[in-house]
Order: C-alpha cells, then structure tokens, then sequence
C-alpha cells in the first residue's frame, strides 16, 4: 500500500462534506488549574526568557501539553492578555505553557521560532514536573503567534538553539488563529501601515525591508516550507474582517496545506477583525474539540 496516498486520500474534502469531531472519555471532564507563573526556560545572559504554566489539578495523572504563542507583532508581548481564555481549555484537560520569545527589540528570525521549540523540549524535559504526557503536544498562536505556531509544525527538528537538545520538538497538532503566512504578501490587501518599510512589523522580524530580503522573507514564511513532508494536522482560524492580518493569509496557507495533501481544518468567523469576535465560546469549543480529537484519542 502506498501510504503516502492513503494519507492523502483521507484528508480529501469533497465538496458538501462537513465536519465532526471524534469524543474521547478523557476530554470530557473539567479541572480545577493551578498558575505557575514566570517559570524559566532559558537563559540567554541578560536576557531571561519565561513560561506562564496552568497545570490541571489531578495527582499522578500525566495531561496533554498544549504550548501557546501570544501575539505581538513580534515584539514585546502582553503575556497576561490569553491567559483567561487559556484557562478555559486548561480546564479540559491540558498543561497550557504560555512562552515568551525574544522579540525583535532583542533578536531577530529565527531566535522567536528557536524559543518556541526550546520550550516545547524545556517542557518534555520536565514533563514529570508539570503532570505532562510528553507524546501528545501541540502548538496554539495568535496572529504573529499564529505564525510561529505555524513554523514549529512545519520545521520539526530545525531550529534548535542547543537547550534541551536531547529532547524532541514534534508536536501532533498546529492551531493558527488569523497568523501571517507569507511575509511577502502581508501588504497585498492591507495597507493599514507600510509593508515596505525596514520598519515594518516584517521587516523588524527579518532585519530590513522585505523586497530586499526575499529569500530571507520566504524562509521565514510557512507558505514556502516544505509541505510534501510528513506533517501533523492544522486548525486555521481566520476573521474575514480582518484589518491588520488580512484572512487571504489563511486562505492561501489553508489551499497550499490541502494541495499537498495535508491534514487542515478551515474556519472563517463572519464579521470578526483581528481577535475581535474570534475569542469567543463558539471558536473556543471548536479548538478545545480539534485538542481532544488530536490529543486525546487513545494511541
């Protein structure tokens, strides 16, 4: 049997097929979570980079990691800001690590997507710690979250910056909620700030103006990684009244997964801008049921 054509004719979608999501028992119940605020999982001489931690209350029980990337534009992040919603999939049965990268105050491409992966190994490493099953991790961001949630899924083994090396970087499933997907189209249907300049969220990122970065740009873009690979499942999730991340970033990373036979799920929220409108219980319950069927199910 040609595997790879298997794999390729399950995710087909024909049209007017619709979506379900597998229940597992363990999905079902909800936690009382303790915080960990401020846990430290690299040290890059001054710069101290640190993990906001809910773990499920439940002794000698080892829960799914679920590792979130909170946007910013790549600069410095407001860690608190996801930290009510993340709660509410903790509650369901999940270790949820909030990480702090280095911003481009700091550092630029790749040390955001090197941070991400360090403390998904920092978090295996320690999976005794933390309650953690380190077999069923996956990675869940918001628009430049999004992005770099995007690019752990697509390099696993890549971008290792030399912590916790021993450890593995996979993950079993990618959520995206309206990320960027290619750095060179940002500007296409958006011109709410200058896409073109060196000062630009992109350009910050990747250390000078887009259009004289290219091949810079596309690696640093998950629409140019190598998608014929082996790759885990995908949540998009994308406003269509998106004014800063337009939802054609979505659209053409959703198209791009599916053309290669990939696994990946599609949701545009009629009326939602860039955040405003997709936090809400409806978008919530969809990721929480794409955790379970992809964490959850019995191995």
């Amino acid at each position: 049997m040609d595997k790879k054509a298997s794999e390729i004719a399950a995710n087909e979608m024909p049209e007017g097929a619709q979506i379900l999501y597998g229940e597992f028992a363990e999905g079902g119940t909800y936690y009382s979570c303790t915080y960990r605020p401020d846990v430290v999982y690299a040290n890059y001489g001054d710069v101290v980079r640190r993990l906001q931690i809910i773990v499920p209350g439940r002794s000698g029980y080892k829960f799914p990691l679920v590792v979130f990337v909170q946007g910013s534009a790549w600069r410095k992040q407001d860690l608190n800001a996801a930290i009510p919603n993340l709660c509410h999939i903790a509650a369901k049965g999940y270790v949820v690590a909030s990480v702090e990268i280095r911003d481009t105050d700091i550092a630029r491409f790749p040390a955001a997507i090197e941070d991400v992966k360090c403390a998904i190994r920092f978090m295996r490493k320690n999976a005794e710690e933390y309650g953690v099953d380190p077999n069923r991790v996956a990675v869940w961001g918001d628009s430049s979250g999004g992005h770099l949630s995007l690019m752990t899924g697509l390099t696993i083994g890549e971008y290792d910056n030399g912590l916790y090396s021993e450890q593995s970087d996979e993950v079993s499933a990618v959520i995206d909620y309206y990320g960027v997907s290619d750095l060179l189209t940002l500007g296409k249907y958006n011109d709410i700030l200058d896409h073109d300049a060196a000062d630009s969220p992109e350009g910050l990122f990747i250390g000078g103006k887009v259009k004289e970065h290219v091949e810079l740009a596309k690696k640093a873009s998950p629409l140019y990684q190598n998608l014929d690979k082996r790759l885990p499942p995908f949540l998009i999730i994308h406003g269509d009244s998106d004014k800063i991340v337009h939802v054609n970033q979505s659209i053409e990373m959703y198209k791009a997964l599916k053309n290669h036979g990939q696994q990946v799920l599609f949701y545009k929220v009629v009326g939602a801008d860039h955040g405003i409108g997709i936090w809400n219980p409806q978008v919530l319950a969809i990721t929480a049921k794409f955790l379970s069927a992809n964490l959850h199910r019995p191995f």
